[in-house]
């Protein structure tokens, strides 16, 4: 027998303890299945791999509040300060991340933003 299921309570809890700790990529490898769904309000990327999907912009600082559980769904709250290295502008950035944990992977990501 292989190991069990990760629950929704333990996907949430380690996938929000490694972006705490700012290792985006790791999160996503770990926890993203291979068909991931992601919603965002714009055709621009979300906050959640920011090192990978805001390309050139550096992630200066980041708070996260939750993870807030559910039935099959976490949610997130993210305050984080992101810089334009060319120009060292400062840029504030607010998010709700709603994820849908379907076998202990997320399946869905849904960003909430301005």
């Amino acid at each position: 027998m292989g190991a069990a299921m990760a629950s929704i309570e333990d996907v949430a809890r380690d996938f929000t303890a490694l972006l705490r700790a700012g290792q985006f990529e790791e999160a996503g490898r770990r926890f993203w299945a291979s068909d991931i769904h992601i919603f965002e309000p714009q055709q621009q990327a979300g906050v959640l791999a920011a090192r990978v999907r805001f390309g050139s912009s550096r992630l200066e600082d980041i708070g996260i509040d939750g993870p807030f559980v559910t039935g099959d769904q976490f949610a997130l709250f993210l305050d984080l300060v992101l810089v334009d290295p060319s120009s060292g502008r400062r840029r504030p950035f607010s998010e709700i991340a709603l994820y849908t944990v379907r076998g202990g992977q997320i399946a869905e990501e849904r960003h909430f933003y301005e």
